[in-house]
């Protein structure tokens, strides 16, 4: 018996064994403000339907994320699965550092909905030369949020539609430490602005970047001129944070804003008694404003890529998309998101989602010189000067759009 006994406990050891060496972990790299609970349940049923493996859900901030997957494309070392904000898809697929998802497709998308489902915008930005590198998952735009309650103190029973008015409410709602406008540091989000006043950042058929075209200037110098001049916003804090602005508005210091679905949460439990609204996107020569969003992807030298399609068609599902949207105000690229009925109940997702008609992708064209990354740097600087540094737009622009063309050149 003892005999017995003994065996069954080495057996036991060696089937404990062999479970550990089946052990695995699936990495994932993700934005710290869409660490949310739909997508924490999502991992949670993952890992409870395939015993013996665990998800490392590593969440950075965007910029810290770009950083952090550089390092890691450059000694082969990557996450198996990685959200981008925009961009990124194409950028990396180009350099043959992710993995495409033509088979993954083959075998799974009609039973997802891929791409038949999706609004064809958000399947385009992530292929190249006809192959899938990327899944959309969130699908956005920024417009023009703003505190109901400064407005109607300082008389505007209405959000403004046009420059001149938007340049009114700031001015008049600037006073005791709380300021009309607060811009962003990230240069994204002076491009509506930029697309509002008739610019264009990329001409594909030239191969030149037309950033310094006057139009551009005129929509840059606009923000300058609030900040420096009619001393009705702040200067943004530099840094990765992007968090700035929705910050003082949650907190009541400004009274308008340009954001998107992210920041719906931070303002909800940040300040739940504030009196706050969305409104449609400004309007200077034409209404505008940029798309954003963010993707999902599977780097070339993922050890598990095959765990991270699975968790990757878990993360779009249609049901997983409705639970993270009505939680947290996120919109998302399912034609059959839009169209469902907690959608069209939510206040929120529908004013949000009556910008998506005229929203535009800032770099589509650019990303495919796979120059874009130097691009935007130069830009970013350019942006720096003219905001921090009070210089003249136009004369920045010129400057380093000259550079970003010497880039696109060589």
């Amino acid at each position: 018996m003892k005999a017995v006994w003994k065996g069954m406990a080495v057996a036991a050891v060696i089937g404990l064994g062999v479970s550990a060496a089946r052990a695995e972990t699936l990495t994932v790299y993700w934005n710290a403000g869409h660490a949310w609970d739909a997508y924490q349940a999502v991992i949670d049923k993952f890992e409870a339907d395939n015993p013996g493996w665990t998800v490392q859900w590593e969440k950075f901030q965007w910029p810290d994320m770009r950083t952090k997957l550089i390092a890691d494309f450059s000694v082969g070392n990557t996450p198996d699965l990685t959200a981008e904000p925009g961009g990124w898809v194409q950028e990396f697929a180009q350099q043959g550092l992710l993995k495409p998802l033509d088979d993954y497709i083959k075998a799974d998308g009609t039973a997802m909905g891929y791409p038949d489902d999706w609004q064809d915008f958000s399947v385009k930005r992530n292929m190249i030369d006809n192959s899938y590198y990327g899944v959309q998952i969130h699908l956005t735009c920024a417009t023009l949020v703003y505190n109901v309650d400064m407005l109607k103190e300082a008389g505007f029973d209405a959000p403004p539609k046009t420059w001149e008015e938007f340049r009114n409410v700031a001015i008049a709602t600037t006073k005791g430490g709380r300021f009309g406008f607060a811009p962003n540091p990230v240069t994204s989000y002076y491009w509506p602005w930029l697309f509002q006043a008739g610019a264009s950042y990329f001409d594909p058929a030239a191969n030149k970047v037309v950033f310094d075209s006057a139009e551009a200037a005129r929509g840059l110098q606009f923000v300058s001129d609030l900040i420096h001049k009619d001393k009705a916003a702040p200067l943004p804090v530099t840094g990765a944070d992007y968090e700035g602005p929705q910050k003082l508005f949650t907190a009541g210091r400004a009274a308008m804003i340009i954001t998107g679905p992210w920041d719906v949460t931070p303002i909800r439990t940040g300040n739940p008694k504030l009196n706050w609204a969305i409104a449609p996107s400004l309007t200077d020569k034409t209404q505008a404003t940029q798309a954003g969003g963010v993707s999902l992807m599977i780097p070339a030298a993922a050890k598990h890529p095959d765990q991270a399609w699975e968790l990757l068609k878990r993360f779009v599902a249609l049901d997983t998309e409705l639970a993270a949207s009505t939680a947290n105000g996120m919109t998302m690229p399912r034609k059959s998101w839009a169209a469902s009925p907690e959608v069209q109940a939510d206040p929120i997702l529908s004013s949000f989602g009556q910008c998506l008609p005229y929203a535009r992708d800032i770099t589509a064209e650019l990303r495919l010189t796979g120059k874009s990354a130097r691009v935007e740097e130069l830009l970013k600087t350019a942006v720096d000067e003219v905001i921090y540094n009070d210089r003249p737009a136009q004369e920045v622009l010129t400057q380093y759009a000259a550079e970003a063309n010497k880039a696109l050149g060589e």
